[in-house]
């Protein structure tokens, strides 16, 4: 018998969904026997079945082979036993995930600027008065002025993006929404345990983005898009507390309707799921936001706005969106949900993008025709299942797409995510989907290197360095983080200078022609955890 890894859902599986393990060989392993013990009792057993030769893309070994164990729903745990291969330690569970969405939420907590966190004080305190920078020519250059004469902002708050120090307004807007998104499908799902207010974790965590959001619109002409900038990059690894920028960063402002669109979308539907919340705090925070988001709205749709803005940085540009109407769509669509202005639904028929054959941070164009599908529109249901159907899943892991980039992983998830969100609100005649339960394995272990995608102590084999302040000045575990999984080999490559070499690893053995991955603190193409790529994740985990 040849050498074999057995790649599954470390985290296990709800009983009547299906499950299907992926054993990949070195050599050809057809017909090899398998068994499933409970209690040292064989419970389930079979043969491989024919294989799918290596293609160098998605798998490096030889062969790999499917085990289909969707006939187990008995809730317990398992052990699957291969010749060759260490057995799997299989896991069928009423609830799965609810304790790694507490924990993407503690880890989002940890990334709270301008207050004490789980790991470390309060930084960034002089963002109180973070000074005003404008657009130095054409925006589309990516270069910013301080304004004359000099003046500041109160923009205390909000979220660090990534390992860095840097606030954009795009990715806490986004990131928001989906934490919202998530409890709108599922409230159960989540609970009070980190939060110091009297909401549960992920209201609590939605309502410090929001606030920050709401502060984005000063005047009338002032929109800020980011806090911080490129020279973050050149500090070295500091504590929040302990950054020498602090009291010197700009706040970047423009108007910009890539920004409005999403902020107001943001705050759009949480003043809807907080008037839902009968608490004071949710109630006042509510009527707040339903102001704010009314009024960034109807400044972006003013004819002085301009398409986006970013900074232009020597690595690389920081969210360049170049399109509006998704942001601008998902912002109407968001405030008739909440209104029931019929003006707003009109907007956003005039705004709807087309169908777009991915998600991430610049295309919402999924989020926003699903949006205004689910208030009647017809044609933007016609597009949003357009889009949908245009996602393939015809490889081993059944990704959708299957196509490697600068964060894969958060992208598959918020395919996935769409995937399932129109089985379940459209009627697509299908009763499971296929991308989403496999993006969920593959997160969960599932995957070439047989690596859990989410740092925490209760998944096996789950990442351990992830590139932030706490693992490489505090040195601990950056619970409930998300790598941003396998990324393009050719990318990565032309990369390798900024990371901290690692030599050989065990990693190397799954890394393909196309798709590489590691656990190294330093390299922030795989081990970055984004706040984007957070808030897809607890919507993935609200919805399995």
């Amino acid at each position: 018998m040849s050498k074999c890894w057995i790649r599954y859902n470390y985290a296990g599986y709800k009983p009547a969904r299906p499950k299907v393990a992926i054993v990949l060989a070195e050599a050809d392993s057809t017909g090899a026997a398998w068994r499933i013990k409970k209690d040292n009792a064989e419970v389930l057993s079979g043969t491989l079945g024919a294989g799918t030769a290596g293609d160098d893309v998605h798998v490096a070994q030889a062969f790999s082979y499917e085990i289909d164990f969707s006939a187990l729903v008995e809730l317990g745990e398992y052990s699957l036993e291969l010749d060759g291969a260490d057995p799997a330690k299989l896991i069928i569970a009423d609830d799965p995930y609810g304790k790694f969405a507490t924990q993407a939420l503690r880890h989002l907590r940890t990334v709270r600027s301008g207050c004490d966190s789980p790991v470390a004080k309060a930084g960034h305190l002089g963002d109180a008065a973070a000074i005003v920078y404008h657009v130095d020519g054409d925006w589309e250059q990516g270069a910013w002025k301080e304004a004359a004469p000099r003046r500041t902002l109160d923009m205390l708050g909000g979220h660090y993006d990534a390992g860095d120090f840097i606030k954009f307004t795009l990715t806490i807007a986004s990131m928001a929404w989906h934490l919202l998104r998530a409890y709108e499908e599922n409230p159960a799902l989540f609970v009070r345990e980190h939060s110091t207010t009297d909401l549960i974790d992920v209201l609590d965590e939605a309502k410090y983005a929001l606030d920050y959001l709401a502060k984005t619109l000063p005047d009338e002409n002032t929109f800020v898009v980011q806090v911080g900038a490129g020279d973050d990059h050149n500090q070295g690894w500091r504590l929040p507390a302990d950054d020498k920028l602090d009291g010197k960063r700009p706040a970047f402002c423009a108007l910009s309707r890539v920004h409005m669109g999403a902020t107001a979308a943001a705050l759009a539907l949480g003043a809807k799921l907080f008037k839902t919340v009968a608490i004071p705090v949710a109630q006042e925070a509510a009527a707040r936001y339903e102001e704010r988001a009314i009024a960034i709205y109807a400044r972006a749709t003013r004819d002085d706005t301009q398409i986006s803005a970013f900074e232009r940085n020597t690595t690389n540009d920081f969210y360049y969106d170049r399109t509006d109407t998704d942001n601008m769509a998902l912002a109407a669509a968001e405030l008739y949900k909440l209104t029931g202005n019929e003006n707003y639904a009109a907007d956003g028929e005039d705004f709807a993008p087309p169908p777009s054959g991915s998600v991430s941070w610049s295309s919402m164009n999924g989020d926003a025709n699903c949006r205004l599908a689910q208030s009647g529109d017809d044609t933007a249901k016609a597009r949003f299942l357009e889009e949908v159907r245009s996602y393939h899943w015809d490889n081993v892991w059944q990704l959708p797409g299957g196509r490697y980039s600068w964060g894969s992983l958060p992208v598959w998830m918020g395919t996935a995510n769409n995937h399932e969100i129109a089985r379940r609100h459209f009627p697509t005649g299908s009763t499971v989907s296929v991308p989403f339960l496999a993006v969920l394995d593959y997160t969960f272990g599932r995957n070439n290197w047989g690596a859990g995608m989410i740092a925490s102590p209760d998944l096996p084999h789950s990442i351990k360095n992830v590139y932030s302040f706490v693992r490489n000045v505090l040195g601990e575990l950056a619970v409930g983080a998300l790598s941003e999984g396998p990324g393009r080999k050719q990318t990565h490559d032309s990369f390798k200078h900024y990371f901290k070499s690692e030599g050989t690893t065990p990693f190397d053995l799954f890394n393909t022609s196309a798709a590489v991955f590691t656990d190294n603190s330093y390299d922030f193409m795989i081990a970055e955890s984004t706040i984007w790529g957070q808030g897809n994740l607890l919507l993935m985990l609200a919805l399995a």
